[in-house]
């Protein structure tokens, strides 16, 4: 049950999400703002779930060869992996990874997480500041998925657009398994989008025959959704299923006090608090 929930927009240049350096750039107006938007919600809880612009971190798939038998073991076969794929200065990592799948050649499909420790490590900080513990950090493109595919049956073969303020997550799952993801910030109009997803699906869309009989669904929080969805149409070459707001399916979302863009953009905050809440059993 939904208990309560508001919005609060950050001054420019509060936060800039980057993977290499802290993001707060004004770290007490920060912390205020969190009070301010918080604690009228929290009750006794000190937990919270936190999640980030893609940009403040890495998310790969990646396919692991050999087997592994436990967690350790497959934290080193994918630290192993990401040797070739983050720059040699990336050497203070934190890495959380979540198996998918078996491919149909017997590798391990997995999802892997990647955050810079001195990132990590200031969001962590100020919140405790602030009088919060964190319990889990995420990233924006998976906890928007996160959301939806909770509430609403996407079926085995889809693929899910979201773009949110200005933030494009494309995310391709086959046979019920994540195959594609791809995140990108500075969408600031549907052209721009156009030509990300036109861009980023040049190789994919021939090497998947699934491709072009999978469901499309977008998700947004731009209040005028006409543009990118004709966009969105234009570049797959069919019309995509918009998603709807993500609070419906909660009880008592009826009492908060937001418009439709605002609901929209709860997406990535619920799906990581319900992370939050199945990781807590």
């Amino acid at each position: 049950m939904l208990c309560g929930g508001q919005t609060l927009t950050l001054s420019e240049g509060v936060v800039v999400p980057t993977a290499r350096e802290p993001n707060v750039q004004k770290p007490q107006v920060f912390v205020d703002a969190l009070k301010d938007l918080l604690s009228p919600l929290r009750g006794r809880e000190e937990r919270i779930a936190l999640c980030l612009p893609d940009a403040a971190g890495h998310v790969f798939l990646l396919d692991l060869e050999t087997t592994f038998k436990n967690r350790r073991q497959g934290l080193d076969l994918v630290r192993w992996q990401l040797k070739e794929l983050l720059p040699d200065s990336y050497k203070n990592i934190a890495i959380d990874f979540q198996e998918l799948g078996q491919r149909e050649s017997g590798s391990s499909r997995v999802l892997v997480s990647a955050i810079d420790q001195q990132v990590r490590q200031q969001y962590e900080e100020l919140l405790t500041e602030a009088g919060f513990s964190v319990a889990l950090i995420d990233f924006q493109s998976l906890q928007i998925y996160n959301c939806f595919r909770t509430q609403i049956e996407l079926g085995k073969d889809f693929i899910f657009v979201a773009v949110n303020q200005q933030q494009l997550s494309l995310l391709s799952v086959q046979n019920g398994i994540l195959d594609f993801h791809r995140s990108k910030a500075g969408m600031v109009d549907a052209e721009r989008v156009f030509q990300e997803i036109n861009r980023t699906l040049v190789t994919y869309r021939s090497a998947h025959s699934v491709y072009a009989r999978s469901a499309l669904y977008l998700q947004t929080d731009w209040p005028d959704t006409q543009e990118l969805s004709a966009a969105i149409t234009s570049v797959f070459d069919r019309p995509a299923q918009e998603l709807p707001s993500p609070l419906l399916s909660l009880v008592r979302s009826h009492h908060l006090n937001l418009n439709a863009a605002d609901a929209a953009g709860m997406a990535a905050a619920i799906g990581v608090a319900e992370s939050l809440m199945w990781d807590l059993g």
